[in-house]
C-alpha cells in the first residue's frame, strides 16, 4: 500500500499543472485587492474581532462544483446529500472544506479566499468529475466550525479540508457526530493533531530540526535564540534547546523580548554580552531569529550594534523567505530553511495569472493537501492507512508524509542569503525518507 499511495500522489508533479491554466483562468474569481498573509510568525490563532475594517467586503465568489451560494457568496444548506444536477446516479466523493471566509478579520478572510484559490486549483488539474467540495465558512469559531462541519457531513462529505485554527479543529475532534471521519487540518497546534486528525501545516519544529542538523553537520555545536516571548517564540526556543541537545550540541543563550518589540536594544545587548561570556566553550555560535518582514530588518542589525564579537551565523526560518529582507546587510550569508523554491515559484507565477494577485501564505499547503485527497481518494474512500504511507508524497511544497502523531514529517531546503544575488540554494530537501527501525 505504500509504494501504490507515492506512486499515484507522484503522478500530481507541480509540473503539470500548467496544462490547465488556460481553461481555468476563464472561470477564476477572487478580490481586487491583494490579500494579506496571515502567517506573520505569530501562532495561528484566532485573532478575533481585533483586526476589522470598515467597508471591506466578503468573499463575493465560492466555486463549489455547482453548489448555489446565496447573496454573500456561500452555499445554501443542502437538505441531505448535494449532488449537481449533471453528476445525478454518479458515485460521488464529497469533500467538505472548512474555511473562515467570513472572519472578522481581513487577513483571515483573505487567507481563507487564497486557501480555497489553492484547493480549487488542485481540483482543476486533478479532480475527476466525481469529485465534490462542500465550502463552508467557519467564521474562525468552534461553534460554528461544528456546525457547518455537521451539515457537511449531512450533504454528503466524508472528510474535510480544514480547518484553519488549532481551536477548530480540537471543536471538531470533540463532536460524537464527527466520529472517525479524517481531517486534513491547516493549524500549526501539534496538540490537536491524532487519530484520523493530520495536519498539512509546516511546523516551526520541522523547521528548526532541519537548521539544527545542518549546522550541526558543517561545524556549529552552539547556538543561541533571539526571538518574541510569545506561544510560537516559546515554542521555537523550546524546540531549538531540544535539536541541539540532540544533534551533541547546546544553546549558550536565549534572548526575549516583548511580542510585537520594534527596536529590543536591551535584550539585543544582553544577549550579545551573553554569547561573549560563552567563550569557554569556544567555537562559533548560530544565532535563531523567528522573525519576518519589517520586524526581522529592525532586530537582525542589533545584535552586531552591541559588539558581538564571537564568530556567528544568524539563521531563520521559512519567513526570510522574502525578498524584501534580503538586501538587508546584517543577514549577509545567514541561512534560513524553506520548502523547496522551484516548484512554489511556479506556483506562485502560475496563481498570479489566473487570479491577478500573488498566492496567500498557505495557499500552496491547501493546493497539496487537496490533491493528496484526490488522489488516495480515488477508490471512494480516505483511509488513514495511506495517509501515513512510509514513502510519503511529493507536491508543492516538496517531499512529506504524515507520521503516528498526526502532524506532517517535511524534507526542506537551507538558503544562504546574499544582498546581491538573493536567496541560493545551499542544501536541496531530500527526495527520500529513511526507512523505519523497529
Amino acid at each position: 500500500m505504500t509504494s501504490r499511495a507515492q506512486s499515484r500522489f507522484g503522478r500530481l508533479a507541480p509540473s503539470l499543472v500548467f496544462a490547465a491554466f488556460l481553461a481555468m483562468a476563464g472561470c477564476a474569481t477572487g478580490p481586487a485587492s491583494p490579500p494579506a498573509p496571515i502567517s506573520s510568525g505569530k501562532p495561528r490563532v484566532d485573532p478575533g474581532k481585533s483586526g476589522q475594517q470598515a467597508g471591506l467586503e466578503e468573499p463575493t465568489s465560492l466555486h463549489a462544483n455547482g453548489m448555489e451560494i446565496d447573496a454573500n457568496g456561500m452555499p445554501v444548506p443542502m437538505a441531505g446529500e448535494f449532488t449537481p444536477e449533471f453528476l445525478e446516479g454518479k458515485d460521488l466523493v464529497r469533500a467538505g472544506v472548512l474555511l473562515p471566509f467570513s472572519h472578522p478579520n481581513s487577513g483571515v478572510r483573505a487567507e481563507a479566499e487564497g486557501m480555497l484559490a489553492g484547493i480549487e486549483m488542485a481540483l482543476f488539474d486533478h479532480a475527476p468529475d466525481s469529485f465534490v467540495i462542500l465550502p463552508k465558512d467557519t467564521a474562525g469559531s468552534r461553534s460554528k466550525t461544528v456546525e457547518v462541519a455537521e451539515q457537511a457531513r449531512a450533504e454528503g462529505a466524508e472528510f474535510f479540508l480544514g480547518p484553519l485554527f488549532g481551536s477548530s479543529v480540537a471543536a471538531l475532534n470533540e463532536d460524537r457526530f464527527l466520529a472517525g471521519m479524517p481531517i486534513i487540518g491547516f493549524s500549526n497546534d501539534r496538540d490537536v493533531a491524532g487519530g484520523n486528525t493530520f495536519l498539512a501545516s509546516i511546523s516551526p519544529e520541522e523547521e528548526v530540526a532541519a537548521l539544527v542538523e545542518y549546522a550541526v553537520n558543517n561545524g556549529f555545536r552552539q547556538f543561541a535564540y533571539f526571538g518574541p516571548q510569545s506561544a510560537l517564540g516559546m515554542r521555537i526556543e523550546t524546540a531549538l534547546q531540544f535539536e541541539a541537545s540532540q544533534q551533541g550540541g547546546i544553546v549558550v543563550a536565549s534572548g526575549f523580548y516583548p511580542d510585537g518589540s520594534g527596536s529590543p536594544t536591551s535584550e539585543a545587548e544582553y544577549l550579545a554580552t551573553s554569547i561573549n561570556n560563552a567563550s569557554e566553550f569556544g567555537g562559533p555560535v548560530a544565532v535563531l531569529i523567528p522573525e519576518r518582514g519589517t520586524q526581522l530588518r529592525k532586530v537582525a542589525p542589533l545584535l552586531a550594534y552591541y559588539d558581538m564579537n564571537r564568530e556567528t551565523k544568524l539563521m531563520g526560518l521559512s519567513g526570510w523567505n522574502d525578498p524584501s529582507v534580503w538586501r538587508e546587510p546584517s543577514l549577509k550569508d545567514a541561512w534560513f530553511v524553506a520548502p523547496p523554491k522551484t516548484d512554489l515559484d511556479a506556483f506562485e507565477t502560475r496563481y498570479r495569472r489566473i487570479y491577478g494577485r500573488a498566492p496567500t501564505s498557505l495557499a500552496a499547503q491547501a493546493y497539496d493537501a487537496a490533491a493528496l485527497a484526490i488522489s488516495l481518494s480515488a477508490d471512494g474512500e480516505l483511509e488513514r492507512e495511506e495517509l501515513m504511507a512510509e514513502d510519503g508524497f511529493v507536491g508543492l511544497n516538496g517531499l512529506f508524509r504524515f507520521v503516528a502523531d498526526g502532524t506532517a514529517e517535511r524534507k526542506l531546503s537551507i538558503y544562504q542569503i546574499s544582498p546581491t544575488e538573493g536567496a541560493r540554494l545551499i542544501k536541496p530537501g531530500e527526495m527520500a525518507f529513511q526507512p523505519d527501525i523497529g
